[in-house]
C-alpha cells in the first residue's frame, strides 16, 4: 500500500501517491464511502466534478502538468474524499507539488500543527492551492512559446513552425479544457453548505478561485493570440504557393517556344521549311528568344502589380 497518514488531535489527511486495488480496500474497510467513487477512482475520469452526500464530498480534479518531454500540457487525476474529520487524497502518479507539500508537514511539526488544526477544509484549500500554483508556470511556458512562435513566423517560415504552432494551439485549448470546470467547483464550495466548511472558509476558496480565473484570463489571451498567428501563418503559405506557381508558370513559358522549335525541326521527314538555310533558322532562334523574355518579362511584372 502507498498510503501515508498524518495526524494531529482528531484531523488527519491520508494521501495515496498511487492507488491501487488494496488502497480502496483499506478505504473500504475504514470508511463508509458510495462504492460509485470507489468505480470512478478504478476507471478514472476526464470530467472534473464534485459528488456531494450527506455525510462527505467527493472531488475529481485535473492538475495540469507538463509531461516528460516538458512540451505538452497534460492532467493528473486527483481524487479527494472530504468529510468532518478527514481528508483523503488519492492519485495515479504522484503529483509533485502535492508531494511536497505532504513531505514538508510531515517533517515540520509546527506547520503541521498550524495547517491540520484548521480542519479539513482548511486542507483542501491548502492542497489546491500548492496543486494549481504550478499552473502558473505552464501559463508562463505558453507565453515564452507564443512569443518565439511570433519572432519565427517574422524572421522565417518552414514547417517546423506550423507544427510547433498546431503543438501550442493544443496545450492552450487542452489547459483551457481542464481549468474551467474546476473553477466551477471551487466556486460551488463558497455556497456549499457543510458543517465542516463553514463560512469563514469562504475567504480561502474564493483566493483559490481568483488564481484559477487569472490562469482563464491568460489562456484565454494566449488562445486569441494564437488565432491571429495562425491567420497570418496561412496568408505566408499562401503567398508562397503563389510564388511557387508563379514560378512555374515563369519557367513553362520560358521553355514553350524553344521546344517547339525543337521538336519541330527535330523531325526526320525532307519537306521542313527552310531547313537548308541555317541563317534564317538562326532567325526563328532568336526571335524565339526574344519572345520568351517578353512572356517572362510580362509575367514578373505582374506578378509585381
Amino acid at each position: 500500500m502507498t498510503n501515508k497518514i498524518l495526524e494531529v488531535k482528531d484531523i488527519g489527511w491520508i494521501h495515496i501517491s498511487r492507488v491501487n486495488e488494496a488502497d480502496l480496500d483499506y478505504l473500504k474497510q475504514n470508511f463508509k464511502f458510495h462504492h460509485l467513487d470507489y468505480d470512478d477512482i478504478r476507471a478514472g475520469t476526464s470530467l472534473s466534478k464534485i459528488d456531494t452526500y450527506k455525510h462527505y464530498l467527493f472531488f475529481t480534479f485535473h492538475i495540469p502538468v507538463l509531461k516528460k518531454d516538458g512540451k505538452t500540457v497534460g492532467g493528473n487525476e486527483l481524487y479527494i474524499f472530504l468529510n468532518d474529520k478527514n481528508i483523503i487524497t488519492l492519485t495515479r502518479e504522484p503529483i509533485v507539488s502535492i508531494e511536497k507539500l505532504y513531505d514538508h508537514m510531515e517533517k515540520v511539526n509546527k506547520f503541521r500543527n498550524n495547517v491540520l488544526s484548521k480542519g479539513p477544509a482548511f486542507m483542501l484549500y491548502r492542497i489546491l492551492m500548492d496543486a494549481f500554483r504550478e499552473t502558473q508556470s505552464i501559463v508562463s511556458f505558453l507565453t515564452s512559446e507564443v512569443a518565439r512562435l511570433e519572432e519565427a513566423i517574422n524572421n522565417s517560415h518552414d514547417k517546423k513552425i506550423t507544427v510547433d504552432l498546431g503543438k501550442t494551439r493544443r496545450n492552450i485549448l487542452f489547459l483551457r479544457h481542464l481549468i474551467d470546470p474546476q473553477r466551477t467547483i471551487v466556486s460551488n464550495l463558497t455556497v456549499s453548505k457543510r458543517q465542516f466548511i463553514s463560512e469563514d472558509f469562504n475567504v480561502y476558496f474564493d483566493d483559490l478561485k481568483d488564481s484559477l480565473d487569472t490562469v482563464w484570463s491568460s489562456t484565454d489571451n494566449l488562445k486569441l493570440f494564437v488565432d491571429g498567428l495562425f491567420d497570418v501563418n496561412e496568408a505566408l503559405l499562401s503567398h508562397k504557393t503563389n510564388d511557387v506557381i508563379t514560378f512555374l508558370t515563369i519557367i513553362s513559358a520560358s521553355i514553350m517556344v524553344p521546344t517547339f522549335i525543337a521538336g519541330f525541326y527535330g523531325m526526320n521527314v525532307p519537306w521542313l521549311p527552310f531547313a537548308h538555310r541555317p541563317d534564317f533558322v538562326f532567325f526563328i532562334f532568336v526571335f524565339s528568344l526574344l519572345v520568351m523574355f517578353a512572356i517572362v518579362m510580362f509575367i514578373v511584372k505582374k506578378h509585381r502589380l
